[in-house]
Order: structure tokens, then C-alpha cells, then sequence
């Protein structure tokens, strides 16, 4: 029973939808009729401005961090921490709250890797703010600073139940992303 309270908790906490909230308390427009669709805090920096996309992030961020320290806080091991991130990963992509719509989990899964991998996560995110400062490209920072977590974990020796499961999250954001904007940098869906 606990195993399935905490998938249903973390499912729910990544199915809040952010930025949909965000954008219709300071527009009162639906984020999926601007910009390309997308209902993901790039969409909402690209169309709405950077402070409102600012609380998005930080609101992804916290439903996956929230989902990884639920698992723990519910005396349950890394093994489950990793299924709790991606079950909030798939609530964010997936979304009850949007008739199963939703980002692409870039958010969700930065936060959850902040619960599960710190000492990697943090020291990618610096240098991915560091290449968005002088290469003004978000794509290429998001790329690499992602890329990075994996790799600075294994080399930090955390658990590989724990490597692996960050590698999963970072193939789900890869396919969902392929899958909405294709190789381009920017592909349109027609408004809804």
C-alpha cells in the first residue's frame, strides 16, 4: 500500500499544471494557445517573460524534488525514489489536470534530480547558466548541463540504481521533445 500512495502522491504532484496556473493568473489566456503549444516553462519565457517562467521553474522543480522526498520521507530506498521521480516526471507530461496534456518534464526532471543526485545536479545547472550567459542559447545550455548529471554522478559514485534512473528521466524528456518539436529548435502546433 505505501509503495502505491507514494506513486499516486508523485503522480499528482507532477500533474499540477504550473504553468498553465501561471500564465492564466497573468494573462488569462490557456499557455497552449501561445507560442508552440507546448504547456512547459520554455514556452511561457519565450511568450509571457521571464518572471512568470521563473515561478514555473520553480514550481517544477518543486513538484520533482517534492515526489523523490516524499519516497524517502516515506522510509522507502533509492530504488523507489527513482520510480517516484519518474511517475511526477509523467504526472507533468501527462496530466490529469490537462486532459492527460502537458510539458515536456525538463523541469520535473531537474528537480527530481536535485533530490537524487545534488552534488551532480547543482554543479550542472551552474554550468548551464554559465553557457546561456555567453552563448544566449537555452537549447545548447539545457543540452549539456543535462548531459553532465549522469556523468558527473557516476564519477561521484552514487548508487547505479540511481545513475540509471537519471539517464532513464533524461531519455523520457529526449523522446517527449523529439516527439512535440522534432530535431528543429523550434516547431508550431496549431492553437488549440
Amino acid at each position: 500500500m505505501t509503495y502505491l500512495t507514494v506513486m499516486a502522491v508523485a503522480y499528482l504532484l507532477g500533474a499540477i499544471p504550473t504553468s498553465y496556473l501561471v500564465v492564466y493568473l497573468v494573462t488569462g489566456r490557456d499557455i497552449r494557445s501561445l507560442g508552440n503549444g507546448n504547456p512547459g516553462m520554455m514556452n511561457v519565457w519565450d511568450n509571457v517573460g521571464l518572471k512568470p517562467a521563473l515561478v514555473v521553474a520553480l514550481g517544477d522543480v518543486g513538484k520533482g524534488m517534492a515526489a523523490v522526498g516524499f519516497a524517502y520521507w516515506m522510509g522507502l530506498g533509492d530504488g523507489m525514489a527513482v520510480l517516484a521521480a519518474f511517475a511526477a516526471v509523467l504526472g507533468h507530461d501527462y496530466s490529469i489536470f490537462l486532459r492527460f496534456d502537458g510539458g515536456n518534464g525538463t523541469a520535473a526532471t531537474v528537480g527530481a534530480m536535485i533530490a537524487l543526485v545534488p552534488a551532480a545536479t547543482l554543479p550542472a545547472l551552474a554550468v548551464a547558466a554559465i553557457i546561456v550567459t555567453i552563448k544566449r542559447s537555452k537549447r545548447i545550455a539545457g543540452v549539456i548541463g543535462l548531459l553532465l548529471v549522469p556523468t558527473l554522478a557516476a564519477f561521484q559514485s552514487y548508487p547505479l540504481i540511481i545513475v540509471a534512473g537519471v539517464i532513464g528521466l533524461l531519455l523520457i524528456v529526449a523522446i517527449k521533445i523529439v516527439r512535440f518539436e522534432g530535431f528543429t529548435p523550434v516547431r508550431s502546433r496549431p492553437p488549440r
